[in-house]
């Protein structure tokens, strides 16, 4: 079910960035804090959080936002 959250809350997000050019910006961030923070959440509920994840987790979680925004300021 946390999955199906995230799916949608991605959805809403990603249709917001394409419908609303003003907006790309600070949707490419949310989308990044929120891919980050959802990932925090869902393994300190397993009790697994450790180190290597939270950098995995940042890192993707930049990555994506990075290239949202570049592709915002390019367009």
């Amino acid at each position: 079910m946390p999955y199906l959250n995230l799916l949608t809350w991605l959805i809403i997000l990603g249709l917001i960035y394409l419908k609303v050019p003003q907006y790309r910006l600070p949707v490419s961030v949310v989308m990044g804090i929120s891919y980050f923070l959802w990932g925090m959440f869902i393994h300190k509920r397993d009790k697994t959080l450790f180190l290597p994840v939270v950098l995995e987790y940042l890192a993707i979680s930049l990555l994506g936002a990075i290239v949202l925004i570049f592709i915002s300021l390019r367009a």
